[in-house]
């Protein structure tokens, strides 16, 4: 089988069914009657530009690459369930405390998504404040926020 249709096999395989590693990939391509090594598989997924995204589990698994938006925004929503801890609207500000040493890591999510009205974020340890344009975008944001929260 050429390189495309093998490449094409994968993208099939990954789509079909959670394959969470290389070895586990090898394996369905040996079902498939390729015999490859877990160095062709790697070098395939990189070429393909295929992702981890988690599963219904919680555990990765490959995808095609998806809209980053949307991938931030579903990585966003698994960090507000487990490290939020609570969100204040004050003015042009919203306050997001989380657990000590997460708000980083939000204000690194969020500044990686447009939100319309964010001018930008500042975090601390357990802290982080999202300053924005107005008080209208201050609260249309915390409703974007508190919606994918809610999910």
């Amino acid at each position: 089988m050429n390189k495309d249709l093998r490449l094409q096999l994968i993208t099939q395989l990954i789509t079909e069914q959670e394959v969470r590693t290389q070895e586990e990939l090898v394996e369905l391509l040996f079902e498939k009657g390729l015999n490859v090594t877990q160095a062709t598989v790697s070098r395939d997924i990189h070429e393909l530009g295929l992702i981890k995204l988690p599963s219904r589990d919680g555990r990765l698994r490959y995808s095609v690459n998806v809209d980053n938006d949307w991938l931030v925004s579903e990585k966003l929503r698994h960090k507000m369930g487990y490290a939020l801890t609570s969100m204040e609207l004050i003015n042009y500000f919203i306050i997001i405390k989380t657990l000590p040493g997460h708000a980083h890591a939000f204000g690194a999510l969020l500044d990686s998504i447009e939100l319309d009205g964010k001018a930008g974020t500042i975090c601390g340890n357990d802290t982080c404040l999202i300053i924005c344009r107005s008080p209208g975008d201050a609260n249309q944001i915390k409703e974007q926020l508190d919606l994918l929260y809610r999910r």
